[in-house]
């Protein structure tokens, strides 16, 4: 097995560092479950249609809560369970991936399946839709963090 290579050590690369923390796949698809989705439960992002595993997706919340992207709390109805969320440095990359989303719009649309009122709003006014998505997410905070 080779090892991986820890960029933040070796490189000032912003790229390469960032990359470090979030440049797997399954990192990328929780913080979109918990972005765009609202999926907030470990058993609920197990049945996402991309079918992460129980050990990867343990792995990637553990990696994503250490590096301060995510967050959990008690879940209010089960001390035995969870919600996670997204810290202030998680919410942070929404930019990033809405600029993904409208890449992969643009590039991939054959095989991609988004709503035609979201995709709308994404091509004619990114900006919007950034602040549409910032606003669901403070919605949910509110609910359960306050």
């Amino acid at each position: 097995m080779v090892a991986k290579i820890e960029h933040k050590n070796r490189t000032g690369c912003p790229v390469a560092c960032s990359l470090d923390i979030i440049g797997d796949h399954w990192s990328l698809l929780v913080i979109r479950s918990l972005m765009f989705k609202g999926v907030h439960e470990y058993k609920d992002m197990l049945k996402e249609e991309e079918q992460i595993s129980t050990s990867i997706l343990t792995n990637r919340l553990k990696k994503l809560e250490t590096e301060g992207l995510i967050s959990a709390m008690t879940h209010p109805e089960s001390k035995r369970r969870k919600l996670y969320y997204l810290t202030e440095m998680g919410k942070d990359l929404l930019p990033m991936m809405t600029e993904m989303v409208l890449w992969a719009s643009k590039n991939l649309s054959e095989l991609l399946a988004i709503p035609e009122d979201l995709k709308a709003l994404l091509n004619n006014d990114p900006e919007q839709f950034i602040q549409l998505t910032l606003q669901t997410i403070e919605d949910w905070e509110e609910q359960y963090l306050n």
